[in-house]
């Protein structure tokens, strides 16, 4: 009687041992497919994403950057401009410049000592 409560207990460990390995294997499965599909998913965004800059940022970017070259070329030329208009002031009507230069100077001591106050 013994022998056969043991056999059957072995039996049903046996049968619950195969069971489990079939679970197992279903598992694997489905995740090995559900993996196979996001890293498809992952793939198709990344795809998405290098075409959405190649597309759009890119192109803004390159603008961006010839817009902030022009107005660089355009700031410099400015100054180069007023840089030859006081010169040529200064060199007409030096006792001007330095008039005006000592008055500068004057009014930016006195702000400055005014702010400390």
């Amino acid at each position: 009687m013994a022998d056969g409560y043991l056999s059957s207990l072995r039996s049903t460990a046996r049968d619950a041992r195969d069971t489990a390995e079939e679970y197992g294997r279903h598992a694997a499965d489905r995740l090995r497919d559900r993996g196979d599909d996001a890293r498809s998913e992952l793939s198709h965004l990344w795809s998405q994403l290098e075409d959405l800059v190649e597309r759009r940022i890119r192109p803004a970017a390159s603008e961006a950057a010839g817009s902030a070259s022009g107005y660089a070329r355009q700031g410099r030329d400015m100054a180069h401009d007023v840089a030859d208009q006081i010169r040529d002031v200064t060199r007409s009507r030096p006792l001007v410049a330095i008039g005006v230069a000592v008055a500068a100077t004057w009014l930016i001591t006195s702000m400055l000592r005014s702010g400390r106050r």
